[in-house]
């Protein structure tokens, strides 16, 4: 093969990855945040609901995902740059799943917040959810607690808040 055939290919193979690259939506930025926000509060949110410890594990989970994400660095009020803001406005257990002798086998938690998320340097919310809400179901046949759907409720709050935050989605 001629060294210039070998060339030609080169350029166009080089060619064809720049264009797929300029084409990918995603790109390489690991974050849609305004490039003044490098902190986060994440405060207790308000409570509505009769489940006291929700709005501790709520804030400790978000703290720790913030944490282990490295886009924002946590600190207290007085230092951040956003903040993360809301209530806890439902919890709710019902029956999921009832067996032959109408005994509950499986329940269904459900916790729904109201959240946002905002700039305190230029006082402006960033994202709003009115009613951001997961469930998930735990089952007393397999052993589970309700404490154990709570956490994967959690987990999946947590997720959706993350990835609307440093993702923009």
């Amino acid at each position: 093969m001629s060294r210039r055939r070998l060339g030609t290919k080169a350029v166009a193979g080089l060619i064809l990855l720049l264009i797929a690259l300029a084409g990918c939506p995603y790109g390489f930025s690991s974050s849609l945040l305004p490039g003044h926000i490098k902190s986060v509060s994440v405060p207790l949110l308000e409570n509505r609901t009769d489940r006291g410890e929700l709005s501790t594990a709520l804030a400790d989970s978000l703290t720790e995902a913030f944490i282990d994400n490295h886009t924002l660095k946590v600190v207290g009020e007085k230092a951040a740059d956003s903040e993360l803001d809301g209530t806890i406005l439902e919890y709710r257990r019902v029956p999921f799943t009832v067996g032959a002798d109408e005994q509950v086998l499986e329940y269904r938690v459900e916790i729904i917040l109201e959240v946002r998320f905002v700039d305190l340097r230029k006082n402006k919310i960033l994202w709003e959810e009115p009613r951001l809400g997961q469930w998930d179901t735990y089952s007393f046949v397999n052993g589970e607690t309700e404490q154990m759907g709570i956490g994967r409720v959690l987990e999946k709050l947590v997720e959706d808040i993350l990835n609307r935050t440093v993702e923009g989605w």
